[in-house]
Formats: structure tokens, sequence, C-alpha cells
């Protein structure tokens, strides 16, 4: 399967999505008009915010509005409505491929099944016209390939010459231009849950990078999966780990604890977020408690706010990151693990943001509130 045509299952829904059908839509329909309306207002917004704007039929808004939540790029509460981290990732995607090529011509590129393919055929070598049937998994007929040459030729996509056609420079352009965005877009859906949880804030991580990336999903049905993943990723061959944390287990934070106390484990420094640090000094079966005298020592690090995210990073090799939802108690997380080095750039950059924020226990007001 080339890139043209690719498919990407999207976790949240179970459909397996055809990638070009999803460009071409999103183009054709009102569908990203309404997701750069969304990005244009003040989050969150309502339905009739929304309609308000750009004075569409108000089903049509219903209608995309599912399409966009069962895709992970917009989350509704009640009647709140707003961007996700892979809402906003997907904009500019399309905004960095329309760099290229107009929305009309993304939108006939992407109109049937047979264009893509007669320009990516002709990356390899100039074609006559009666040379497509054999290039071609499932070619059209010859007079379909002549006018679709025929319109290439017309944007400088396509030069011919004595019967040959040959792809230009610019259409190799318009070529890479789609297979990024399209590339983008299959991690966006096959990551879907990660990025819906993913804080818009940080919506800065290389998309076609979490290609070998990792997802697993905890929820109702399977409340143990991240867990057992976060576990199942600790080595004693590791030398550093640093953390954040953003949600308290009691299991982890006990088996982690106890790695510390005998030694066995890695030199680790652990960031919580304020509402996890006092579920650690309320919690009974963890008996932690703030060492004064300990500035440098053991003691976490505290951000004073709450957070949705989590982060491990093994020495500079491997990173976790869990998103959590952004209201509850942390039932519903996504969790992708990676060892591309420009996911592990990303988030050690990322915590060391977070670094630069937190403080030692003494440093705070010892009041949850």
């Amino acid at each position: 399967m080339t890139t043209m045509d690719c498919r990407a299952m999207n976790p949240l829904s179970g459909e397996e999505l055809v990638v070009r059908d999803e460009i071409n839509e999103a183009i054709d329909s009102n569908r990203l008009l309404v997701l750069r309306t969304i990005n244009s207002l003040s989050n969150p917004v309502t339905q009739i915010d929304i309609t308000n704007e750009i004075d569409p039929i108000r089903q049509v808004v219903s209608t995309h509005l599912a399409v966009l939540q069962d895709r992970g790029f917009v989350n509704r509460d009640e009647n709140k409505i707003e961007l996700t981290a892979g809402g906003l990732l997907f904009l500019d995607a399309f905004d960095t491929c329309l760099e290229t090529l107009s929305e009309e011509e993304l939108g006939l590129l992407t109109r049937s099944d047979y264009l893509l393919p007669i320009l990516e055929a002709l990356t390899s070598e100039p074609y006559r016209v009666h040379e497509f049937q054999t290039a071609l998994d499932e070619p059209p007929s010859d007079s379909t390939i002549r006018r679709a040459l025929s319109d290439f030729v017309e944007k400088d996509w396509v030069g011919g010459g004595r019967g040959e056609y040959q792809i230009t420079e610019t259409g190799r352009q318009v070529l890479s231009a789609y297979t990024d965005l399209a590339a983008s877009l299959t991690q966006l859906i096959e990551k879907a849950p990660w990025f819906q949880r993913l804080p818009p804030e940080n919506a800065t991580v290389p998309i076609q990078a979490l290609a070998d990336a990792e997802l697993t999903i905890s929820n109702p049905s399977s409340p143990s999966s991240v867990l057992t993943t976060a576990l199942a990723l600790y080595d004693r061959n590791v030398d550093r780990f640093r953390g954040m944390s953003s949600i308290y287990n009691s299991l982890l934070f006990k088996t982690y604890n106890k790695i510390q106390q005998f030694n066995i484990g890695p030199n680790y420094e652990v960031i919580v977020d304020r509402p996890t640090f006092f579920k650690m000094l309320e919690t009974t079966d963890f008996e932690y408690q703030v060492d004064d005298e300990d500035i440098d020592g053991d003691d976490p690090l505290v951000l004073d706010t709450s957070h949705t995210l989590g982060i491990g990073i093994y020495d500079e090799r491997k990173v976790a990151i869990g998103a959590y939802n952004k209201f509850g108690r942390g039932q519903h997380i996504a969790m992708i693990v990676s060892s591309d080095d420009r996911i592990v750039e990303w988030a050690i950059d990322l915590y060391e943001t977070y670094r630069e924020q937190a403080k030692h226990p003494t440093e705070m007001e010892l009041a949850p509130y």
C-alpha cells in the first residue's frame, strides 16, 4: 500500500479510515472551516457561536462537530466545545501543506482515487498514456488518464513532449506536501486518544516521529493497562530517570519509592503537580513526609498548579508520555512510549520547561487550597 492510498485505524471509533478521503472531506465540506472557526474564537465556544460565525445550516455544523469529536480534534463538555492538541496539529499540518498548493488544488488532487497514483507513478520515470495501464494497480481508461495529465500540465505539475509525460519540480513539491500531510494525519488518527488528552499548550510534538511509538489506553474496560506498561518500563540498566506525574497511583509510587530506598534502580528526579503532592501527604499507605533537610535529595519537586500530563524519561533513550482526562480522577489515560530521538528530545525539553516552574516542597504553602 502506497502513501497515496494509506489507511489508518482510529482507536476512538474503531473505524478504518482512508486518509485521502479524510483530507478531501475536510477540504470539500465545511469541516475544515468549522475547525478554523473554533480556533479563531475564544475557547471554549458553543455550537451557536460557530453557527453565527460561518452561517451554515445548524444541522451541518452538528454533523461536522460529531465527526471532529470522533477523530479527537475537538472535545465537548455539555455545550462547551474546544480544540484539542490533535485539532491544533491538524490545522497546522493543513496550513503547512497549503503553503505549496491551494485548497482548490488539494481538493482536486484528493477527489478521485486515481489522480495521486498517476502523479506518483511519474516520480520514477516518464510514461506514455498507454503505459499507465501497466504502471498503475487499478488504472482508469486512457481518456481519463489523458484528462488528468492535461490538468497536471496546465498546473505545471507535469511536462509533456513527444508523447511522454514526466513530473516537474513543482509536481514533486506538490506530491511531497501531500505526502507530509497524509503522514501527519495518519498519526493524528492512529494516536487519537493521546492527542485528544494532550494539553493544547503541548501541541508541539513532531507528529510524524510518532510512527513507531506504542500507544496504550486505560479506561474503565481496561483500567490497569497503562499502569502495567509503566511498571514494565522499569529497567535496571537505566542510569537516570526523570519523571513528572499529575495523578497519584499508590502501587506505582510505592514501587518507585522502594526502588529508591534500596538503591536498586537509577538515580531519579520526580515532579508532581499540587493535587498529587497533597494526595501523597494524605495517603497512609505511602507514608511520605517532607524532609526539610533534604532539599537536594529525595523529595519531589512540585508544580504549584494542577496538570493533566505525565512524563517518564529513561536516560535519553526512551520516553513515556501519559495524558489524562482534563476532568475527573484520571481513570482515562492514554500513553505513548517512544525511542525515536525526535520524540525523546521533545519530551526532555517539555520536562525541563516544567522543572523550571517547579519548587521544592519547603518553598510551598503546605495547604491544599
